[in-house]
Order: C-alpha cells, then structure tokens, then sequence
C-alpha cells in the first residue's frame, strides 16, 4: 500500500449524519485556475481520479473557485463514480447578481457576497447542474 493509500485509509463521521469521509480531503481551489495562472483540465481530471483511487472520498470545491470551472472540472473527474465521494461545496460569493456587497472582480466581473434565499437556491442549482 502507498504512502498516500495509507494517509487516506482513515475515515471519519461529519458530525452526527451518518455521512463518513476521508480524514483527508481534496481542496481544488487551485483547479479553478483563475488565481493560478490557469489549469489544465487533463492534469485535473487525473489528479481527481488518482485521489480516488488512492481512497480520498471528501473534495472540496465553490462554484467561486474559476467561477464554476473547478465545480466542472470536479464533475467530469467523478463521473460514474460519484458514489465514491463526499461533495462539500459553498455558496454566498455571487456574480449573476449585483446584490449584496462587493467583495472583489474576477475577470473582470464584480463578485458580491451575498446569501438571499433567491440566490442560495440559484447557486444549487447551478453547482449541481456543473457537478
């Protein structure tokens, strides 16, 4: 067994729901490319997979990581093996609306923070359609 496959064996129960995942998580902010001097999604894809396969369950990920490109990315690496993962994604930093406060641009885009119900409800329907 790896070092990594050794790293990743350990699961752990979020909280009180029954819901178990890797002690370990996979962060892809990164993946998102946009504060990184971009991705390569081929590299992203295999990355995601070889974290699987190495017993990684929980990936973290935000629709506000490349504005929804590591939430895609996070989707096409998954495919047909979703029910080996723990999805944990965020919400409340906004660029399809103007509403709330302004907290930074990306490509040139405003991004607001903001957590109106409207807008909680957009951003899931937007993550799971990317995911």
């Amino acid at each position: 067994m790896s070092d990594m496959a050794i790293a990743t064996a350990e699961h752990r129960e979020m909280g009180k729901t029954g819901v178990r995942a890797s002690a370990v998580g996979l962060g892809t902010w990164a993946i998102g490319g946009w504060m990184w001097g971009g991705t390569d999604e081929a590299e992203s894809i295999a990355a995601i997979r070889a974290s699987i396969d190495a017993g990684v369950t929980l990936i973290d990920t935000a629709p506000a990581y490349g504005m929804g490109r590591s939430e895609e990315i996070v989707g096409k690496a998954i495919a047909g093996r979703r029910d080996e993962v723990v999805l944990a994604t965020k919400c409340g930093l906004v660029w399809h609306t103007d509403k709330g406060r302004h907290f930074f641009d990306q490509d040139g885009r405003p991004v607001h923070r903001y957590l109106g119900p409207e807008s909680i409800a957009h951003e899931l329907e937007q993550s799971l359609r990317r995911l």
